[in-house]
């Protein structure tokens, strides 16, 4: 089994675990108050995530299978030991392609998030939960910059 799909199964089952153990602290916690009531909503979200990224890798694996499949010099030997997927992953317009389409998630989220700042002030959330959301807009616009900067000095 390749690595891909090992690591898309852990985080699969991973937030799977993460979203029985907040439900089951959500159930079995009677009276929870104040910070504790935040755990199990930290753990349920947490395997939200996880799970989600465990789907992704597992549902990419598949479409490259599928193109993998679709490719005109397709030899069964090879697509069964994953190597032509392995080559599929490697190939420069593939990566430029992935590349591109995270590149357009990240300028999206730039603009939902600011969107989702003003709708958290609007709705006059709590001071610290706000100040959480805008620290996280913050430290990603600086990592943005400083990659940026990076791939400037090698090109």
């Amino acid at each position: 089994m390749n690595r891909t799909v090992k690591i898309g199964f852990a985080s699969l089952n991973g937030g799977l675990g993460g979203i029985c153990l907040g439900v089951a602290l959500l159930l079995f916690q009677v009276g929870i108050e104040g910070t504790l009531l935040a755990l199990p909503i930290a753990f349920i979200s947490l395997g939200v995530i996880s799970t989600v990224l465990g789907l992704i890798m597992l549902v990419g694996r598949l479409v490259m299978k599928i193109m993998a499949r679709k490719n005109p010099d397709y030899d069964k030997e090879i697509a069964d030991s994953d190597k032509e997927i392995d080559i599929l992953e490697g190939d420069e317009r593939n990566i430029a392609i992935s590349r591109r389409a995270m590149s357009t998630t990240f300028g999206f989220t730039q603009h939902l998030d600011k969107v989702l700042l003003i709708f958290l002030m609007v709705m006059q959330v709590e001071l610290a939960v706000t100040l959480v959301f805008l620290a996280a807009l913050v430290a990603k616009a600086v990592i943005n910059v400083l990659l940026r900067h990076k791939y400037n000095r090698e090109m």
